[in-house]
């Protein structure tokens, strides 16, 4: 549309013109639409390059978490040298997964830990202090050590040298530490050295008797 004006003296004519959008079905039409939907498609591409970058990158971002140095038997105490810090995806990185060394050393495995596993919380438990009033002594045990761990509680029976209620020789025996094996041969090649927290007067039993026979601990 075009508004057209003249002027008396000096003829001047003066012209407004307004662009019309391009009709329906036009060449011109068709290749804006064209051109909006490679730009529409370009910023759907650009976004989607973004978010898998981010994904790449949450998936190869890293952090130190603690695995084992070398092969850890259930009821060892984890020694430093026994772990180290490795390397590990975030993704992968729960939150009992043990992030610093000292969160491990000093407890009590209770499973067996392969080298190189990482070792969560729930892996190992505090190593046990002996209560007061008590003694601990090594205890040469004929019975199965495999369902004890450190800091479980056990009942210490002699198989010879008593009778009845007597063959208990302590009642709440805890265990310091377990499967130590046993260089003396006193006693029979499948026998292992057990550290036990007891009262005095039950140590002096136990170690009485176990020169007599052998001595048997029951879990509880």
């Amino acid at each position: 549309m075009r508004l057209r004006k003249t002027s008396g003296h000096h003829g001047c004519m003066v012209t407004f013109s307004f662009i019309k959008p391009p009709a329906r079905g036009s060449l011109r039409r068709r290749r804006m639409a064209d051109a909006l939907r490679r730009l529409t498609a370009a910023l759907c591409v650009g976004l989607a390059v973004l978010f898998g970058l981010e994904a790449v990158l949450a998936v190869v971002e890293t952090e130190p978490m603690v695995v084992a140095a070398r092969s850890i038997r259930r009821g060892d105490i984890i020694l430093a040298a026994d772990v180290q810090l490795a390397d590990m995806p975030v993704s992968a990185i729960g939150p009992s997964w043990a992030c610093n060394i000292e969160d491990v050393v000093g407890k009590v495995a209770q499973i067996d830990i392969e080298a190189a596993d990482p070792i969560s919380t729930h892996m190992a438990r505090d190593a046990p202090v002996a209560p007061t009033g008590t003694t601990v002594i090594e205890v040469r045990l004929a019975s199965s050590v495999d369902d004890v761990l450190a800091g479980d509680q056990v009942r210490l029976v002699s198989a010879v040298g008593c009778e009845g209620a007597d063959c208990t020789l302590a009642e709440n025996a805890t265990v310091m530490n377990v499967d130590k094996p046993d260089t003396t041969g006193a006693l029979g090649s499948n026998d292992r050295l057990v550290s036990f927290a007891m009262p005095p007067e039950a140590a002096a039993k136990v170690m009485e008797l176990q020169q007599a026979g052998a001595i048997m601990a029951v879990v509880r």
